[in-house]
């Protein structure tokens, strides 16, 4: 679930979202349980995520010109290269990415945009994965229910009673470390929906070096995100 900020009114008769500026608000009746608006805002889930990454595309074309550019992949430097071809992918090389977009494609920069991220979301995707099973076994948890990829601002991951599980995209820069600290402390979050005594013990059991992993994501955070 993506993060949102909530407005209640007496006078509104329905629900509505608004996205602008990579913030989403959502406008309710005043009467209308939160957890039924989480509810209907699942359903919407995949507009928002699509007026979200409109959005963010559409401010960073502005400012990027479209050649060899580099990110952080697990805190290593990859060249990221752009170039028209006959095709549309992503090609890994030995000097970095190669990202090619059709001539055939309206609204290249999009395109490029699309790519570089579904690509990221793989790849961070499947050490999530890995590395949850590992986890659970030593945490004699069950697996989530859901694994989710996002674009956060201002959190690492999330955890929802239902055993849905969310991690930011920008993880995909850190070491990888630093990732299992967000894994633990999420999976932590399964028995404890909170940041209690409890939680915090049950983290440190598993993870105990976390307060040094969580001092690194505040002074190393925003160098995570990528400019394309």
């Amino acid at each position: 679930m993506f993060e949102y900020q909530l407005k209640k009114s007496a006078r509104r008769k329905t629900v509505a979202i608004k996205v602008h500026n990579q913030q989403v608000t959502v406008y309710a009746p005043s009467y209308i349980a939160k957890k039924q608006i989480d509810s209907w805002l699942l359903e919407k889930k995949t507009w928002v995520d699509a007026q979200l990454l409109k959005q963010l595309t559409v401010v960073d074309c502005k400012q990027y010109p479209f050649e060899t550019k580099k990110i952080c992949i697990y805190s290593e430097q990859v060249n990221v290269q752009f170039e028209q071809g006959h095709y549309s992918g992503v090609k890994p090389q030995l000097a970095g990415l190669l990202i090619t977009v059709s001539k055939r494609v309206k609204h290249q920069q999009l395109k490029y945009q699309k790519l570089l991220e579904e690509y990221l979301k793989e790849q961070l995707t499947a050490y999530i994965e890995m590395r949850l099973t590992y986890f659970c076994t030593q945490m004699n948890e069950a697996l989530p229910r859901n694994l989710n990829i996002a674009i956060y601002k201002r959190k690492w991951g999330s955890c929802n009673s239902k055993r849905d599980l969310t991690f930011n995209l920008h993880l995909i820069g850190a070491p990888q470390h630093i990732i299992d600290y967000v894994i633990v402390h999420e999976l932590a979050h399964l028995r404890h929906l909170n940041h209690s005594k409890a939680f915090w013990q049950r983290v440190e059991i598993f993870y105990p070096d976390h307060k040094s992993a969580s001092q690194w994501l505040k002074i190393n955070g925003m160098s995570l995100q990528w400019g394309f």
